[in-house]
């Protein structure tokens, strides 16, 4: 009998999945000029957003600064089915912030609100499929959309809630 989640099980590993949370991160503390990170609740956004075809692809896609305002312009229906994919995803998101706690590849800044902050500072894998390298860049535009919006701001533009 053929699995009918294998592919999603393949593309959206655990790993792969801190690696994009990762990614976001960084982004983020990055463009906040590595003095402030991003707020655990925001990181629940991540997978639902980049491991989303359609949405990877318009993020992907669009320029800094203002990627997330510049997709959703283009295309409204990225918020259709978000608040679902971000509950469904809820478990791989807690999975992937394990490992990546636990690799170092995340912190907690214990200091300031309790924000995740990049644990290294390059990516830890350098990945050969365009797939994965644009999953990777729509993270990069999460991150900066992190950087510019507040969370109540991004949770009015995507039509979501915690």
């Amino acid at each position: 009998m053929i699995d009918v989640l294998f592919e999603q099980r393949v593309v959206q590993n655990t790993g792969l999945a801190a690696e994009v949370i990762w990614q976001a991160v960084d982004s983020a503390f990055e463009a906040k000029g590595r003095a402030e990170g991003v707020s655990l609740p925001m990181a629940f956004l991540v997978l639902p957003l980049t491991f989303h075809q359609r949405t990877a692809r318009a993020l992907a896609s669009k320029t800094q600064p203002g990627a997330l305002y510049k997709a959703l312009a283009d295309d409204r229906e990225i918020t259709v089915g978000l608040q679902m994919r971000m509950q469904a995803m809820s478990d791989r998101t807690f999975q992937a912030l394990s490992i990546a706690f636990h690799t170092g590849l995340l912190g907690l800044d214990q200091d300031h609100e309790r924000q995740l902050i990049p644990g290294k500072r390059t990516p830890p894998v350098v990945h050969a499929t365009e797939e994965v390298k644009g999953v990777l860049n729509a993270a990069k535009r999460v991150g900066h959309a992190f950087a510019e919006m507040t969370l109540v701001q991004l949770c009015t533009h995507l039509n979501i809630s915690f």
